[in-house]
């Protein structure tokens, strides 16, 4: 890795603080940017009207002029602030994503016809379904379409017409179950492609969106993308109404891409006669087509767990990394067919545009392609280039475009990494490294030394020894060439170990902030991921050229591929089983962010200084990887307990932390709502549950219940395990079938101690008492899960206490009428206010002041039942819904409860 080797008689001087003030002088785009950015930060905390941010810009404006002319000393000041201002200005003029009005609020349940063109199609899959009624899960095939709609059915007393109507909308169109159970005499699905014009009559709905503080926001997401509503409609009810022209070009890229994915995916039957360390697998080209197609559509949470646990993920998707790949080999081949410096890098430009087209042009590739873009032209205009003044101005180019990108994970980590290059490793290079590998070139010419420190003159010196020594052997024609040549890939392998580890510390902030990941295994994945992906970038782009034109022929390259593939994975895997690699951190609260920024613009800064100068810069740089990651206290109240029924949809997950600071989670919610767990791309473990953990500072968790085993208890409870590490895991009198049972291996894995309990049996936890009062001792469970295996505990703090029911249904109820203490505050009203739960004996006797009911919006099981809603008021409790409320918290702190909405955190409207 090449970051500016200086030429013999350059880089050699001891630099001086004057000097590194200087150097820092000469980058003034990239003071520009971090000024823009700070006025866009100022501008996402502080309205400010756009019309006075724009006579001030004209003011400050004026004011740099004269400045300029009168008192150039000062005149960084009013140019520094009209930065600021630029940035401001630019963010609050930004329009934001938003639903189409319309569209959005013809999006209420009711049956509609709707008319459009689709512009995004999936391959057709297999999903798992699954209802409580049913004894198993079953398969039907499904496909993801994205309609660009044109005409929507608007019904009012007095009309029924088609509307002209503008807005996209996501359809999961389901084909139904096959006749035949064999694969081979079922009939061909035809699929929908992109530039069909459809008309399909579905009901319409905004995404579900989870109101958990930090939790992933579907709703935003899809607005990104220009998707306002969603729908699941059957094949039966679409039609298909011809083909649109508009989307040409669009659908040929999409056409392209998927294409390419499918000749990628074929590859392993065609390698299957192959020796294994040449043959591609399954798994794969199912890698091989996201990280040189794009294409992540069959990429799995179990391929890409362990490349997210190593730190290494960027391997698996089109990154600025892939497309600076491309685009370096497209030049060096350009150059070396002798074209000429313009032309090669105009065809290197036009190739990369190409390449980032045919990927999808995602938002990460669209920077990278500004940045390449830019190097390049840099190269051509002007020489003498500064890394970071180059930076600095593809960052205003980026910001100016999209100033909301500022705020996204993607965006400041390829700036920080770029910055974190070329602001600290290559000026610390420059001084260290450098000088030792220019010195290993021309060892004969010694003309030049006396010119040279005295250590690198040394240094030349000792190489001409052993040369010579070595000219004695039967190697002379190597002696001149083998040592220097060895010398340069160590001084190199070092180089990069600086280079990975600068950037490794430098993204900390970015890791806990986004991904709650401390990645300790990233450095040494990396050292090899890197250069493994430089040889096989060349050689999968051979493979899907190949595919292209000649199929058959794609099994040569495919070989070449196969060999480092296998290798990366390999080490992947290694470094991603050991449990103590990958740390799950909460995100560091905004003093710790401001400290990690102070403390790298430090690192910065120093870096180009001397010999102590860069000492301090390492260090700033390890003292700001230590900031993002300080523990930081768990947000509880100190003299109460809290209790917060976290908003999983149609689920369960409750979180209890005693006054002293002692936590507990009952259930982890999950997706179903039967006995089997349906496999799914989105763990709301991960995704929900162990983000609002995070959000108040939860790094270890004391203990972890499981009411009972069904899906929407226990499905996100496997990455709570693995998140958070607790002390105990406690289960009542559940069937042993496969998901609980993998969930009581992943506890043993962990070295989790299970406990089981029944009724009557007791305990302190922290400050609070704890009562079990069911599963009863003489209770058998069925060979599946159901809702009365639940455990159902009553926890006591002073003179308040709070019921939490599971699903328990009538009979539990009725049995645990015989048992004394069942007075709560609070209730967890059992089955998400199904009419099996909570019956009116069972109400009377509990007596509660509040309640909650923890259900999803729009549910199939129209939970909460209405006749359940009556009754909690007939009885005068207060009640909260998370299908309406979201994420509530209860404190009880001995002598009343106190409900908090939304748990002190901003509602989503």
């Amino acid at each position: 890795m090449d970051t500016g080797s200086p030429q013999f008689g350059q880089g050699f001087d001891r630099p001086t603080a004057s000097a590194t003030s200087a150097a820092l002088a000469q980058v003034p785009l990239f003071h520009a940017a971090w000024l823009f950015a700070a006025g866009i930060t100022l501008a996402h905390w502080l309205y400010l009207r756009p019309g006075l941010l724009l006579i001030a810009v004209g003011l400050l404006a004026t004011l740099c002029c004269v400045a300029a002319f009168r008192a150039q000393r000062i005149v960084w000041l009013p140019l520094a602030a009209l930065w600021c201002l630029l940035g401001a200005w630019c963010a609050q003029m930004e329009p934001g994503p938003a639903p189409a009005p319309a569209l959005a609020a013809l999006s209420d349940g009711l049956l509609r016809t709707v008319e459009g063109t689709v512009v995004d199609a999936g391959p057709i899959r297999s999903e798992i379904e699954e209802n409580l009624d049913e004894p198993a899960a079953f398969q039907q095939p499904s496909q993801r379409v994205d309609l660009r709609v044109s005409t929507l059915e608007s019904v009012t007393d007095d009309f029924d017409v088609q509307s002209p109507t503008s807005g996209g909308v996501r359809l999961t169109i389901r084909w139904p179950l096959p006749a035949i159970p064999d694969a081979r005499l079922q009939p061909v699905l035809q699929p929908f492609r992109c530039g069909d014009r459809l008309r399909a009559t579905v009901r319409l709905l905004r995404p579900e969106i989870y109101r958990d503080p930090s939790a992933w926001n579907r709703q935003e997401a899809l607005f990104d993308q220009g998707i306002t509503s969603t729908a699941a409609v059957n094949v039966e009810q679409v039609g298909l109404e011809g083909r649109s022209p508009a989307a040409f070009i669009a659908c040929r890229l999409s056409g392209w891409q998927h294409a390419s994915t499918a000749r990628l995916l074929a590859l392993p039957v065609a390698m299957r006669r192959f020796p294994a360390f040449l043959r591609l697998t399954p798994d794969d080209a199912i890698m091989l087509s996201a990280m040189v197609a794009g294409d992540r559509t069959y990429l799995t949470p179990s391929l890409r767990v362990g490349f997210e646990r190593t730190g290494s993920f960027h391997m698996l998707v089109v990154s600025g990394f892939h497309l600076a790949i491309v685009a370096g080999c497209v030049f060096w081949l350009t150059r070396r067919l002798r074209l000429p410096r313009i032309p090669a890098t105009l065809l290197t430009l036009a190739a990369s545009l190409a390449y980032a087209l045919f990927t999808g042009f995602a938002t990460p590739v669209q920077r990278s392609l500004w940045m390449v873009t830019l190097y390049l032209l840099a190269q051509l205009v002007y020489r003498g280039r500064s890394p970071l003044n180059t930076i600095g101005f593809a960052a205003l180019c980026l910001l100016t475009i999209s100033p909301r990108s500022l705020f996204g994970a993607s965006l400041q980590m390829t700036l920080l990494a770029v910055v974190a290059i070329a602001g600290i490793a290559a000026p610390l290079l420059v001084n260290t490294i450098h000088p030792y590998l220019t010195a290993t070139r021309d060892l004969r010419l010694t003309a030049i030394d006396p010119g040279l420190p005295p250590k690198i003159a040394h240094f030349r010196e000792t190489l001409r020894v052993f040369s010579r020594a070595f000219e004695e052997t039967r190697f002379e024609r190597l002696a001149w060439r083998a040592i220097p040549f060895s010398l340069r890939f160590v001084l190199r392998v070092f180089e990069l170990l600086a280079v990975s580890c600068v950037v490794e510390l430098a993204m900390t902030l970015p890791m806990a902030l986004y991904f709650h990941r401390i990645t300790i295994f990233a450095l040494p994945v990396n050292l090899f991921i890197l250069p493994l992906l430089a040889l096989l970038m060349p050689a999968a782009l051979v493979t899907l050229l190949a595919a292209f034109i000649w199929p058959s022929a794609a099994v040569v390259p495919a070989m070449f591929v196969a060999l480092p593939l296998h290798f990366g994975t390999w080490l992947v895997h290694l470094f991603g089983s050991v449990a103590l690699g990958d740390v799950r951190v909460p995100a560091p609260p905004l003093w710790q962010s401001a400290l990690f920024c102070a403390l790298l613009a430090a690192a910065i800064a120093m870096a180009r200084g001397a010999r102590w100068q860069r000492r301090t810069a390492w260090a700033a740089l390890l003292l700001a990887a230590l900031a993002a990651v300080i523990p930081r206290p768990i947000q509880h109240p100190h003299d109460a307990l809290l209790m917060e029924a976290i908003d999983v949809g149609q689920g369960d997950s409750l979180l209890l932390i005693t006054p002293d600071g002692k936590t507990l989670l009952v259930d982890g919610g999950g997706f179903g709502g039967g006995p089997h767990q349906a496999p799914q791309d989105f763990d709301i473990g991960e995704e929900v549950v162990s983000q609002a953990l995070w959000s108040r500072g939860i790094r270890h968790l004391d203990a972890v219940a499981l009411t009972h085993a069904h899906s929407d208890h226990m499905g996100g409870l496997p990455a709570v395990l693995r998140n958070f590490h607790p002390d105990e895991l406690w289960v009542g009198n559940n069937p042993r079938y496969g998901p609980y049972n993998a969930l009581l291996d992943e506890a043993a894995a962990l070295h989790i101690r299970v406990r089981s309990f029944r009724a009557g049996d007791a305990l302190t936890f922290g400050e609070t008492q704890i009562a079990v009062l069911a599963p009863f001792h003489d209770y058998q469970p069925g060979p599946e899960p159901t809702n009365n295996d639940s455990l159902v505990m009553h926890v006591t703090y002073g003179a308040t206490s709070v019921m939490l029911e599971g699903d328990a249904e009538a009979p539990i109820e009725q049995a645990m009428l015989a048992e004394p203490g069942l007075q709560s505050t609070l209730l967890k009203v059992g089955h998400h206010g199904s009419i099996t739960s909570t019956r009116p004996e069972f109400l009377a006797r509990v007596a509660p002041q509040w309640a909650v009911i923890s259900c999803g919006l729009h549910n199939r099981y129209h939970h909460p039942r209405p006749e359940v809603l009556e009754a909690l008021q007939a009885a005068h409790v207060r009640t909260y819904s998370t299908d309406i409320n979201g994420a509530a918290c209860f404190i009880l702190n001995g002598k009343s409860v106190t409900a908090d909405p939304g748990c002190g955190w901003q509602q989503v409207p």
